[in-house]
């Protein structure tokens, strides 16, 4: 990162975490009207695995989603931006935050196709981000997370990548392409996290 004559970092605009591969970014009303995110959910391929395109989505309603997420003090939702490029590739968040019970659940969604190889290093290096700053700025205590069978296998990677462990089935959980399928949950204790730091600390540039 480069330095100016007044010694301050020169960062990009917007950011929020600064990851190794990613920026985790403020979303804006320009993202919102620009980057082509209302229309991941219009997305047959995109929306195969998740528990979306049920009806159609504009950019108008993704604005009101917008305003209304900014409104929300349970929520912190994120765009996911490479560090060599300016567009916007998913979203991640932390959403129904607890501060009480000092939980809250994790969700992501990307943009990119399923073939395309940089979408695990960048879903990675974001969730590693949000995780850490679920666990080390907001205290939380508990982070879980849910996925339709379909995207079981992200549920493993979070498992073997961050600690995460089974927390149950919800049979038949949701309809998805003509059928009734099964809804898999994991948790993450902030304990367990700190294991997984220890065994693979993040690496120094």
């Amino acid at each position: 990162m480069a330095i100016d004559d007044q010694g301050r970092a020169n960062r990009r605009p917007n950011v929020f975490l600064s990851g190794e591969v990613v920026d985790l970014v403020v979303l804006t009303e320009e993202d919102v009207l620009n980057s082509g995110w209302y229309d991941w959910f219009n997305d047959e391929v995109i929306c195969r695995k998740l528990q979306k395109h049920y009806f159609p989505n504009t950019r108008e309603m993704q604005m009101e989603f917008f305003r209304q997420m900014n409104a929300d003090q349970s929520k912190i939702q994120l765009g996911i931006k490479p560090k060599d490029d300016d567009t916007l590739v998913g979203v991640i968040s932390l959403q129904s935050i607890n501060l009480i019970n000092r939980n809250a659940e994790l969700a992501m969604v990307m943009a990119a196709s399923e073939d395309d190889s940089r979408q695990l290093i960048y879903s990675l290096d974001s969730t590693r981000l949000i995780l850490e700053h679920g666990f080390f700025t907001l205290n939380l205590h508990r982070i879980y997370a849910g996925a339709l069978a379909l995207l079981k296998p992200w549920l493993e990677i979070l498992k073997s990548k961050f600690g995460f462990r089974d927390e149950g089935v919800m049979y038949e959980h949701a309809f998805k392409d003509n059928e009734y399928v099964d809804a898999y949950r994991v948790g993450l204790l902030k304990s367990d996290f700190k294991q997984t730091l220890r065994k693979h600390p993040k690496k120094q540039n």
